[in-house]
C-alpha cells in the first residue's frame, strides 16, 4: 500500500497497487496537516501538525 497525505482535502488516500486504486479516508478533525506517515504491521500513525493530535488507522 501507499499512502498519501491531502492537505487540502483533510484527509488519508490509501493507493493499493494490486486494485490500482485509491481509498479515501477523511480526518475527523479539520486541518490536520500530516507532514510524516509512520507504520508498523497493521498499524499506520499519523500525527496531525495542524491541531496536536495523533491518529492511527489499522489495516487489520
Amino acid at each position: 500500500m501507499v499512502w498519501v497525505s491531502d492537505w487540502g482535502g483533510n484527509a488519508m488516500f490509501r493507493f493499493d497497487p494490486a486494485r490500482e486504486h485509491f481509498d479515501r479516508i477523511p480526518f475527523v478533525r479539520e486541518a490536520a496537516n500530516v507532514r510524516q506517515i509512520l507504520g508498523r504491521r497493521g498499524e499506520v500513525w499519523l500525527p496531525e501538525s495542524g491541531n496536536e493530535h495523533l491518529s492511527v488507522i489499522r489495516t487489520i
